[in-house]
């Protein structure tokens, strides 16, 4: 016979909400602090189409020659709009398919993975950068959506690396284990870690997945995070109170219902 509490946690997964074991909410309310306090508010503009794969971006794409883009699957729209408007180039990475989905002369396309080694199918960030533009805070950007391998990735490499980019625009996925005490751990020590060269300039939760909820608390199972590096935060901030959603964003999914970005992770009226 079923209970009343599975009842209503199947009630809730049907809806797109998980209620979780919360064993360390006050670590929790930290980050999310930390989160709100490292967020600063800039002009941006939207690259990459309406939907899935249309990120917003720091107004500097005319200083950024370089695009690192690990996760191209089948498409390609930011990449594209890019080459196309800004002259980027884009070095493209992803092991599942033979080449990117469209062709440009501005995409350089190896079939890996981004990994924590260098190995077979998987080379690291730092042994990609080094084989092409280097480590040099030179017009470079990190657009990176690897379904999970981020974390590979963002442990492995150190913040040095990491500040070599001007943005970072990152999917993280898998956060309703915020609510797990390791992985809570893992993922502050990561934030801190970029937090040392840079600030938080959007967010934008990705409606593929639902939310988690417990105890007042919502977490985006997926969100896209865009990273501005602390040098360029004085030449870019304008000084406005941050308001989510963006004029600009768009739901990723069409057909699924809309994520308001929940006020705890950016309002500094919280």
């Amino acid at each position: 016979m079923i209970n009343i509490k599975t009842k209503i946690r199947q009630t809730a997964f049907n809806c797109h909400y998980s209620i979780e074991k919360l064993n360390s909410k006050k670590e929790l309310e930290m980050f999310l602090s930390r989160f709100r306090e490292k967020y600063i508010s800039c002009e941006l503009v939207r690259i990459g189409g309406e939907g899935d794969g249309g990120y917003l971006h720091p107004r500097i794409l005319n200083e950024i020659s370089y695009c690192y883009s690990p996760g191209v699957n089948d498409i390609a729209y930011f990449e594209k709009e890019l080459s196309n408007k800004y002259k980027i180039k884009s070095y493209m990475a992803d092991a599942s398919v033979e080449k990117p989905p469209v062709f440009d002369e501005n995409f350089k396309f190896i079939p890996k993975f981004l990994g924590a080694h260098t190995r077979n199918e998987f080379i690291t960030l730092s042994d990609w950068m080094s084989q092409t533009t280097g480590k040099s805070k030179r017009n470079k950007i990190l657009q990176m959506d690897i379904e999970g391998y981020e974390y590979d990735v963002l442990i492995y490499e150190d913040a040095e690396t990491l500040a070599s980019f001007s943005t970072m625009t990152i999917e993280f996925h898998f956060l309703q284990k915020l609510f797990e005490t390791n992985f809570l751990k893992m993922f502050s020590a990561i934030f801190e870690k970029i937090y040392k060269n840079f600030s938080i300039c959007h967010v934008h939760p990705n409606n593929c997945c639902g939310v988690a909820l417990l105890d007042g608390i919502e977490i985006p199972r997926v969100i896209e995070v865009t990273f501005l590096r602390n040098d360029l935060v004085e030449k870019l901030s304008n000084g406005k109170a941050i308001k989510l959603p963006n004029i600009l964003d768009r739901k990723n999914i069409e057909k699924n219902d809309e994520i308001i970005m929940p006020k705890i992770w950016w309002s500094k009226d919280y």
